[in-house]
């Protein structure tokens, strides 16, 4: 139906009016009664080229009638009266269809016309110009995103979590202790990134400090030290540590001078303590890359306590299912800088494609096969639309839709009928006086 109703919307331009073949025949009938009448009486009465006019006249009237006839029997009964052979389109309706789906599927979208013509396009140079609207680069970009969006998807399953965990646990496992670890190590504590690392580091240590918990924990620590002390049999330190005010006076006293040194070690790459740490980062690789069995050892039991206590199983997990929130969350949003990536990527990649003459008449000569290849194995869906279409049309639809078209023109045929049995008729009288009727 749906088909039927966009058929019919694209049919639905103001139709041409025309009257002239109406108009002609009124004429004829006007002209031979007049041109009688005056035969029979007034000045002109019996003149012989009233006679002839007269014939003329008359010989239109038949004429313009006979076409109106053969013009009204296409699409209804002339006066509503059945005569034989009348209303041919409603009549004929089924034959009318065949013939047009015929037509339409083996003539005019034929396999082969459809093929010749495409020989004659560039569906590249269409390709260029459609994705220079970057509106339809986000289209063509959409069903990637779902792609991706569904591997996605996918983080979370139990055999992508388990594969995971193997790999990370066999990569700290294989993980070379040797000079070579040494040498990236000593790279690594000089490099530019490491300074950035560590001013995280120290910033993420100065924001521990400020914390309130982190005080509370400093005055439960001072209460186990003060009952581990007079445990051991001192009265006075556990006595000073146990008072509120002394506590307090610690914990803010070692709190604000951490937090204070931390700030500045975070903005001054030459404070001690980023030296000191920096310092011994280096001799610590130094002495890996010279191949001292005490630091290979330090690192291979740090090694083996991080493979024994580590669970890479719910980390994993909560490391993908970050990610898979992340990139579903980029994903969905058009503007994100995921989402441009990938419009920008596929639109380069396209165009950078396309610019070589070679990839384009390949491009081209690929979409022209595949397209006729389609047509073929599914050539009979012309015929089935067309037929759709015109089958939901019930009989005054389908005349009204054809005689919109072609009947200004049909106007016409009337009027040739009119004139050209007028002259036939004249001729006809002028023969009959030159033979002396």
């Amino acid at each position: 139906m749906q088909t039927a109703t966009t058929m019919r919307s694209g049919l639905a331009e103001p139709p041409r009016r025309s009257h002239v073949g109406t108009v002609s025949l009124l004429v004829a009938l006007g002209g031979a009664a007049a041109a009688r009448l005056a035969l029979a009486v007034g000045p002109f009465a019996g003149r012989t080229w009233l006679g002839v006019v007269a014939a003329g006249f008359e010989a239109g009237v038949v004429g313009g009638l006979a076409d109106w006839f053969a013009v009204t029997a296409l699409f209804r009964h002339p006066l509503g009266l059945p005569f034989p052979h009348t209303a041919i389109i409603p009549t004929r309706r089924a034959r009318l269809i065949q013939g047009i789906v015929s037509t339409v599927e083996s003539q005019w979208l034929s396999p082969a016309v459809i093929a010749r013509r495409l020989d004659r396009v560039a569906p590249s140079r269409w390709l260029i110009e459609w994705l220079r609207d970057p509106e339809h680069v986000a289209r063509i970009g959409d069903p990637l995103r779902d792609l991706v969006r569904g591997l996605a998807r996918s983080l979370t399953q139990p055999e992508l979590v388990d594969f995971a965990e193997r790999t990370l646990s066999r990569q700290l496992r294989e993980l070379p202790l040797d000079p070579s670890a040494g040498r990236w190590l000593t790279r690594a504590a000089e490099s530019p990134a490491a300074g950035d690392a560590l001013r995280s580091l120290v910033l993420s240590l100065k924001n521990l400090a400020e914390r309130p918990r982190t005080a509370q924990e400093l005055h439960w620590w001072l209460l186990r030290s003060a009952r581990a002390l007079r445990a051991s049999g001192q009265r006075f330190v556990p006595f000073l540590l146990r008072r509120k005010v002394v506590q307090r006076t610690i914990v803010e006293a070692a709190l604000r001078y951490a937090s204070a040194e931390l700030a500045g070690a975070a903005e001054d790459a030459e404070h001690p303590l980023r030296r000191f740490a920096v310092d011994g980062l280096r001799g610590f690789a130094d002495r890996l890359a010279a191949g001292d069995a005490e630091a290979v050892a330090q690192v291979e039991r740090v090694r083996a306590a991080i493979l024994e206590s580590l669970e890479t199983g719910p980390l994993v997990r909560r490391v993908l299912e970050r990610l898979r929130r992340q990139l579903e969350e980029d994903l969905e949003d058009r503007d994100s800088r995921l989402s441009r990536l990938i419009d920008e990527k596929l639109h380069a990649a396209v165009l950078g494609y396309l610019e070589d003459a070679a990839h384009r008449d390949s491009f081209d000569a690929w979409v022209r096969e595949t397209a006729v290849d389609l047509v073929r194995r599914h050539h009979h869906q012309i015929g089935v639309t067309v037929r759709e279409n015109l089958e939901t049309l019930t009989d005054d639809q389908l005349v009204e839709q054809i005689e919109s078209r072609v009947g200004a023109d049909l106007q016409f045929i009337r009027l040739n009928g009119a004139v050209v049995g007028g002259l036939i008729g004249v001729l006809l009288a002028l023969a009959h006086l030159a033979l002396g009727g």
